[in-house]
């Protein structure tokens, strides 16, 4: 029995050794997390917000993915269980006020390139402005009411989220978790699982699909540095996942903005266009990009979309075509 116990421990020591950057990966991880919370919540600015969020997601992928190697009835599984309830209860309540910043940020984009185009501007386009004024002054009010509540909830529940890090990070501190040499292989068969439940995608499951390979990505840039093939991977579900989103973005301000046309009309009309614009880009780009990595066909250069955003020209030619309208 005592050997049985010495060669065990002599096991997860190498285990250890062997994986000892792995281990300080992720508790550096942890202390970014604690940090960033500390000063998110002191003030909850966006980039605060922001860098929060995608830290608080990255664990919770990395965790998740972690927990399948865990005995469910461990302490190590209920350790990290713990702590994945917090974090999403963290994360529903970043999400409000990143999704307001992201709104404002596109309003003020939008407002540039409308005064900023070197062309003549009716004046009936002034509405236009003058709804994006009224939009993100509307906008910006509540983002400061759920900024304050964001803290508020920080506050409430910081003690819980310290605590159960902690405990998270000392039930895993004598367990280091295998390097798997195949990952990005994994990656990949875990990414056509969820592209085979999406057979076409339209409006109603583009956004769904975008959250389903979240955890795909993260997973693939935490081991970037180390596998060029994660990197790849990383590269195009960024790709896929940005263009999305720059249409959820669009449909969302519009949706804002719908209820009240009178008031915002002109820009309604412009929001729906630049909806209509960005989800066709998103189309093209998810389908191109899915396409390349699953090997299906010759792969192709994805123009429509830079960085998940509408090239400069589509979102050029949604205002012409506004301005004809209005003039």
């Amino acid at each position: 029995m005592h050997h049985r116990m010495n060669a065990g421990y002599i096991r997860m020591k190498l285990k250890a050794q062997a994986s000892g950057a792995a281990a300080k990966s992720m508790q550096d991880r942890i202390a970014s997390w604690r940090s960033l919370l500390e000063r998110c919540g002191a003030k909850a600015t966006r980039k605060r917000v922001h860098a929060l969020r995608v830290v608080t997601l990255r664990l919770q992928s990395e965790l998740e993915n972690d927990l399948a190697e865990l005995p469910q009835s461990g302490q190590q599984a209920k350790a990290i269980v713990r702590f994945l309830k917090q974090a999403e209860k963290l994360r529903r309540a970043l999400s409000p006020v990143r999704a307001l910043d992201v709104w404002i940020g596109k309003l003020r984009d939008l407002r540039t390139s409308l005064t900023e185009t070197g062309e003549y501007v009716p004046r009936s386009m002034q509405q236009t402005i003058r709804g994006i004024d009224r939009l993100e002054e509307r906008l910006k009010k509540k983002r400061n009411a759920a900024e304050k509540k964001l803290v508020a909830q920080i506050g409430k529940r910081c003690g819980d989220l310290i605590g159960t890090s902690e405990d998270m990070e000392q039930s895993l501190s004598e367990y280091v978790f295998s390097r798997d040499s195949e990952i990005a292989a994994k990656l990949m068969d875990r990414y056509r699982a969820v592209k085979a439940d999406f057979p076409e995608f339209n409006e109603q499951n583009l956004h769904e699909f975008r959250k389903r390979i979240k955890m795909v990505r993260y997973l693939a840039e935490i081991h970037a540095g180390a596998d060029r093939a994660c990197a790849q991977i990383a590269t195009q579900m960024k790709k896929m996942q940005s263009a999305i989103g720059e249409w959820h973005d669009w449909q969302e301000l519009g949706r804002e903005a719908h209820g009240h046309r009178a008031k915002y009309k002109g820009l309604s009309e412009l929001l729906e266009t630049l909806t209509a614009e960005s989800f066709d880009a998103a189309l093209t780009t998810v389908n191109m990009t899915s396409a390349s990595l699953l090997g299906e066909g010759a792969a192709k250069p994805v123009t429509v979309a830079v960085d998940g955003k509408l090239p400069a020209r589509a979102e050029k030619a949604a205002i012409q075509n506004l301005n004809k309208r209005l003039a």
